[in-house]
């Protein structure tokens, strides 16, 4: 369902079925909750980009949120699915369970 690079999506203005990305949804978070974006951690982290699967609980690790964040989160990626792809609620939930695997932050606990 998600599928384009990251980097197309900084030049334009409006997120669209043909444009929407799993970067995207982790940028929300990212930016709502610890203001920052993946391009900057990246360049803080320059190893996690050289090797993303050994970093990855790292990164969930260090850029966890709260409880009350997430669900706020998830609810708001909801949303944005059913406006890019105009479809239900319900039909929104099945189609991004797989997607929201990839891109969901961690709790704190």
């Amino acid at each position: 369902m998600i599928i384009v690079k990251y980097e197309k999506l900084d030049k334009m203005e409006k997120v669209t079925k043909r444009n929407v990305t799993i970067e995207y949804f982790i940028n929300k978070w990212l930016k709502d909750y610890h203001n920052t974006n993946l391009d900057e951690v990246t360049k803080l982290h320059p190893e996690w980009e050289n090797n993303p699967r050994e970093h990855i609980h790292d990164f969930y690790k260090k850029y966890a949120v709260t409880k009350e964040q997430h669900d706020e989160w998830h609810e708001w990626a909801i949303k944005e699915i059913m406006r890019i792809w105009r479809i239900s609620k319900k039909r929104a939930e099945r189609a991004f369970t797989f997607d929201y695997l990839n891109c969901a932050p961690n709790t704190k606990e």
